[in-house]
């Protein structure tokens, strides 16, 4: 048992030392032929599609009511009733709130009494105007008489001349009367003028009482909806604090302002929203989301375009109407005061090669992608295009890329021309999952 065990160790000991020879001369024949294949790589890709880019300015601004105002008193008084909240609908002529009206209505009652007493001074110089007239008749009718009797008498002289002057005492006694008479009608219509006057001045301080009276009432000056109050019943108020907010919901627009560079094409776009079916530009197609309803997409108007520069800013101001949504549930509404983002249409590419952004790779000033060919990553060259949050419009000067190929999104940063890759098409089975 002693004689075995040296020679079982010298056994292992030579089968060990074979063993190491034999690996490290496969290794080192390996790196002396370069025979280590290279791994291929793995990427994700996704597809060159083809559809339609559009080229678009992009601003933010709040959204505006066309009308919106507030509402101040037109006097001053102790509010003693709210005919309205925040929230609620009102039309043109609604009282809104009511001041203290019994001064106002007190100088109002005072003024239609004035009114009634001149129209009754009226009546009576009418009256008096009418009595001097029949007196001046009656009155014609005598001095007719007289002078008759006069004629008569002075012709035939049948009577004493004692006689005959009583009758010419008689006729110029007539006369006089009459001319006295028509001395008190012209009297009475300068009476009477004084009177309607009169009556005119009552019926202006009626008139001005009647409306101080109703400046104690706030009415609303068209239909809204009241967006604020700022008053409660007992306050005293005056005509320098406003009331209320009233604000239209319904004709919202937005303004803002662009660089002068891009007055050209909004006055031509203006122009062609003037001219209407005679013009042959298309008008701008904008689109409004809000940041507090991101799933919605509402239309735009251009309505109004400022010929004009600040020359502070250097820029001009635009007013687009706001109009119904495009996408997204029909009831949705635009309100007041909302942050949106402007998107303005500016120009198409119908049949555009679109990539992910992810697929564009840039090297110094060129703009590469990696399509994926018979398993091998292929570099194109490409030129940049349209753009939106998700996509670059690409063009190859080769025509090397075409719709439906392969690009390379995740894994291009490392990537060389020709490398074998492994696909990873997750993205474009969601895509196609989503489409």
């Amino acid at each position: 048992m002693a004689a075995s065990r040296p020679s079982l160790l010298f056994f292992s000991a030579i089968a060990l030392a074979l063993a190491a020879c034999s690996v490290q001369t496969s290794d080192d024949g390996d790196k002396a032929h370069g025979l280590k294949k290279r791994e291929k790589v793995r990427v994700r890709t996704a597809l060159v599609e083809q559809r339609e880019m559009v080229r678009t300015l992009s601003t933010t601004t709040v959204v505006e009511s066309e009308h919106e105002i507030m509402i101040y008193p037109r006097a001053s008084g102790q509010v003693t009733e709210l005919r309205c909240e925040e929230g609620d609908r009102v039309k043109t002529g609604d009282v809104l709130a009511v001041l203290d009206r019994r001064a106002t209505q007190a100088l109002l009652e005072e003024a239609k009494i004035a009114v009634r007493e001149a129209e009754d001074n009226v009546r009576k110089a009418d009256l008096q105007r009418s009595e001097s007239e029949s007196r001046i008749a009656a009155a014609q009718i005598r001095l007719d008489q007289a002078e008759r009797d006069f004629e008569r008498n002075d012709k035939a002289g049948l009577v004493s001349a004692q006689a005959l002057d009583n009758l010419r005492v008689a006729r110029d006694t007539a006369k006089n009367e009459i001319d006295t008479l028509k001395l008190a009608t012209q009297r009475s219509d300068v009476e009477s003028k004084a009177a309607r006057t009169a009556l005119e001045k009552s019926k202006l301080a009626l008139e001005r009482a009647a409306l101080d009276d109703s400046f104690m009432q706030v009415v609303a000056p068209f239909d809204g909806v009241i967006a604020k109050r700022t008053v409660k019943v007992g306050d005293s108020v005056s005509a320098s604090a406003p009331l209320f907010v009233l604000t239209d919901t319904h004709n919202l627009r937005a303004v803002f302002y662009r660089p002068q560079r891009e007055l050209t094409l909004f006055l031509a776009a203006d122009k062609a929203r003037n001219d209407g079916a005679l013009s042959s530009t298309p008008p701008l197609e904008i689109r409004v989301v809000a940041e507090a309803l991101p799933a919605v997409v509402f239309s735009g108007e251009l309505q109004i375009v400022s010929p004009s520069i600040d020359p502070q800013s250097g820029s001009f101001r635009v007013t687009v109407k706001l109009g119904a949504p495009l996408s997204g549930p029909s009831d949705a509404r635009l309100l007041p005061g909302m942050l949106v983002r402007l998107e303005v249409v500016t120009e198409r590419h119908p049949s555009a090669l679109v990539v992910p952004k992810r697929a564009l790779r840039r090297e110094g000033e060129q703009n590469l992608v990696f399509a994926v060919v018979e398993g091998k990553a292929r570099k194109i060259e490409v030129t940049e295009g349209f753009t939106d949050d998700l996509y670059v419009e690409v063009n190859s000067a080769t025509g090397a890329l075409r719709p439906g190929m392969h690009v390379v999104v995740v894994g291009n940063r490392e990537l060389e021309d020709g490398a074998e890759v492994i696909e990873d098409t997750t993205g474009i089975e969601a895509d196609a999952k989503k489409d």
